[in-house]
């Protein structure tokens, strides 16, 4: 099989802390862009990410208006099998996230 770009969107209606949104495939993958979208006024999210030992915030984005877009990386993020991406949110949001998956 070869390898494949894959895209999800993820709606993560759940506030809170450590809603997981994206795991890693078994054989790892390269996350290639993660945007959140605000679908309401006063949105703070903080994105973890969790390679199995600590979960470690990577990025904050505070006081997102509704609509506002947000991309918490500036370059690609290789993950390595079942590492996670969860989310800290005070509102709901929308997740897209692009990735290729390895085979």
């Amino acid at each position: 099989m070869a390898n494949s770009y894959k895209t999800d969107v993820i709606e993560v209606s759940t506030t809170g802390s450590d809603v997981d949104f994206f795991t890693s495939p078994s054989g790892g993958c390269i996350v290639r862009d993660v945007m959140i979208y605000a679908k309401t006024a006063n949105t703070t999210v903080g994105i973890l990410y969790d390679d199995r030992t600590d979960d470690a915030r990577v990025a904050t984005e505070t006081s997102m208006a509704v609509g506002d877009t947000w991309r918490p990386f500036t370059t690609p993020i290789g993950m390595e099998g079942a590492h996670r991406l969860s989310v800290n949110t005070n509102e709901a949001v929308n997740i897209l996230i692009t990735y290729v998956e390895f085979s």
